[in-house]
């Protein structure tokens, strides 16, 4: 279920960044549904609010929670990370910018969301690192993780449509550009065109990689 990422990077600081990440990304599961455990605003549980707002929504809003578990993970685990969240990237680990993205699960072909205007402005960086979850029963239910070196393919992986309205794009990887996954928990397999990224239960996940 996970690739060799120490194999697979180019340099002895990438595969750094991916052993940190990977440590942290476990570390950022459990205690996030540890805090979900007690989470209330005003009586309402995570849940309420995921009931009553549409994925995109609920993950703009609950990315704010990981966010901060993520920068109490870094700190818990000695990591040589800091949260900067700049045009471009949101971490730097070992001096190095990382793009941290949040998404639901429903797209499969689909491994990271950002904005259309950052990437196409030329501000994010080559490493991207994306955590896939779905959630239910007042935790995340379901996740996957992946860390993407973009420079490790020459085409653009990043799409958006052209409508002026739509202000996102999202990271697709083809068939061949497998090699682009320096790491990753949960399920990749190809499809037609394109590499799917699916979840797996994270009781499965926090047991196997814990």
């Amino acid at each position: 279920m996970t690739i060799n990422s120490v194999a697979k990077t180019n340099t002895d600081t990438t595969a750094k960044i991916v052993r940190d990440l990977e440590q942290l990304t476990t570390w950022t599961i459990i205690e996030t549904n540890k805090y979900l455990e007690t989470f209330e605003i005003y009586g309402k549980s995570m849940q309420d609010y995921k009931d009553t707002m549409n994925t995109a929504d609920f993950t703009k809003f609950f990315q704010y929670i990981v966010n901060d578990v993520i920068e109490a993970g870094i700190k818990q685990l000695g990591l040589n990370g800091v949260r900067e969240e700049v045009s471009g990237y949101d971490y730097k680990f070992h001096d190095t910018p990382v793009e941290f993205k949040l998404m639901g699960g429903e797209s499969k072909a689909s491994f990271a969301t950002g904005n259309k205007t950052s990437h196409f402005g030329g501000a994010k960086t080559n490493l991207v690192w994306s955590i896939k979850y779905t959630f239910n029963n007042n935790k995340i239910d379901n996740f996957g993780m992946v860390v993407i070196d973009t420079d490790l393919t020459e085409s653009n992986v990043w799409k958006s449509s052209s409508g002026r309205k739509d202000s996102f794009s999202t990271l697709e990887l083809l068939n061949d550009e497998e090699g682009c996954i320096l790491s990753q928990y949960g399920k990749i397999k190809k499809a037609v065109k394109k590499l799917h990224f699916i979840p797996l239960p994270t009781d499965l996940l926090v047991a196997y990689y814990k």
